[in-house]
């Protein structure tokens, strides 16, 4: 295999409880031409006594003025886009791990289809403690951008591969509050010519801890909109798309058909998980707000009902 990929690991950092461990992931790759670039996030924690333990010159480091903050957490993966040198890019989370072999393994795949704007890493999900929980599905190898929209997946900002210059392209990664159905949008927009390549093994180690935004309550109405607006967009998407192949004639049909409901499912799950925590303040609020939601006094039922029985296992 040719060794002449560069890859940019990118890490958008604001907390350091789990950085250096993110980073001596990322230096464990036996893949070697790589940058790691960091950009502190005008953090209030000491990222600078972690990342200055390191004398690599693939590391290179930088500092905003002024804190994007996590509404806004979007655009410092911008600014880490911006500052990426390399040929494909990787915009990890600061408590996430790359697998040995990550950057091996895109290398290999990116030869085998060269023409792609975007791949994917099977990944694992990991606890606090850096203990295995589960490892994902397995992907086909190729698959286009219909099947990427309506074939649900559990997927992360640190399991895409973009190829750096048509992300730029495509203006940079697309901007949600809080980021949620940023990288989902960023990647069925980088997949819409060519598809995307996903690897066979493990290559991304998620970090299902209560300190990430994807836990994070107390933006639920902002993830509720994003969601609502990732519904239109993916029927905006398909709303004139033809394609030659037969399967994806019938994806297409899929995602017009189930994109609403598909969305509705994704909003009722984290309002029914939002009332098991406070369940008579939050039954109240979401009965309060559900019009504002544009969720139906039985879809809300629904939630209730489910955290009730929930409870009373």
């Amino acid at each position: 295999m040719k060794q002449n990929i560069k890859f940019s690991v990118t890490i958008p950092a604001y907390k350091d409880k789990y950085l250096k461990e993110t980073i001596d992931s990322v230096l464990a790759q036996t893949y070697q031409d790589y940058e790691v670039v960091i950009v502190n996030d005008a953090s209030p924690y000491d990222l600078d006594s972690i990342v200055n333990q390191y004398t690599d010159p693939r590391i290179r480091y930088f500092k905003n003025e002024k804190n994007c903050g996590a509404k806004n957490v979007v655009d410092n993966w911008n600014i880490c886009l911006s500052h990426a040198t390399g040929d494909y890019l990787i915009c990890m989370g600061d408590d996430d791990n790359l697998t040995p072999r990550c950057l091996q393994d895109f290398a290999e795949l990116i030869e085998k289809y060269p023409e792609l704007d975007l791949y994917h890493a099977r990944s694992e999900i990991i606890d606090d403690d850096s203990n295995f929980v589960c490892v994902l599905e397995e992907r086909p190898e190729w698959e286009s951008v219909y099947s990427l929209i309506y074939n649900p997946r559990n997927t992360h900002l640190g399991d895409w591969l973009f190829k750096t210059d048509t992300l730029r392209k495509n203006g940079g990664f697309y901007k949600l509050p809080y980021g949620w159905q940023s990288d989902d949008i960023s990647a069925f927009i980088a997949a819409a010519s060519h598809g995307v390549a996903n690897t066979k093994e493990p290559g991304f180690q998620y970090r299902g801890n209560g300190l990430s935004i994807s836990h994070d309550l107390t933006c639920i109405e902002d993830k509720i909109e994003a969601v609502r607006f990732s519904i239109k967009w993916r029927l905006e998407f398909v709303a004139d798309k033809h394609s030659g192949n037969a399967d994806d004639e019938k994806l297409i049909e899929l995602i017009k058909r189930d994109a609403l409901s598909k969305g509705n499912q994704d909003i009722d799950d984290m309002v029914e998980f939002d009332i098991r925590k406070h369940l008579w303040s939050r039954s109240w609020f979401w009965l309060w707000n559900r019009q504002k939601h544009d969720i139906s006094m039985k879809r809300y039922l629904r939630c209730v009902l489910k955290t009730i029985k929930y409870r009373l296992r």
